[in-house]
């Protein structure tokens, strides 16, 4: 079940407790816990979403075809340069968004001669 289909499915349970016959009142107490409930999930459901979409340094480096070495030198100057990436405090090891990865291609007139 995807992240959307969750909360869909946490909305719908909401409702039919709210209005088990259909239309009707509900209480601001029982609807603030359901917006609050749903509000939760909603978010976890991203930020997981999120935190498995981050690229590593090898991830990086094998969709650009650079060595891992290569790819940590790139890292460091686009953090440095456009604030790209994140590095894991006290460690060698970055973490990107997917979007990101259009900002750490080598530029080519740096690239090896073959």
């Amino acid at each position: 079940m995807d992240n959307q289909e969750i909360v869909r499915t946490q909305i719908q349970r909401a409702m039919d407790e709210m209005f088990p016959n259909g239309a009707g009142r509900a209480n601001h107490l029982h609807v603030r816990h359901w917006l609050d409930t749903i509000a939760q999930i909603a978010f976890r459901e991203g930020e997981t979403s999120v935190l498995l979409s981050l690229l590593t340094i090898d991830d990086a480096a094998e969709q650009l075809g650079v060595s891992t070495r290569r790819m940590r030198a790139i890292a460091a100057n686009r953090h440095e340069r456009f604030g790209t990436g994140w590095q894991v405090p006290g460690t060698n090891q970055w973490l990107f968004r997917p979007g990101e990865l259009g900002d750490l291609a080598p530029d080519e007139k740096y690239r090896r001669k073959a």
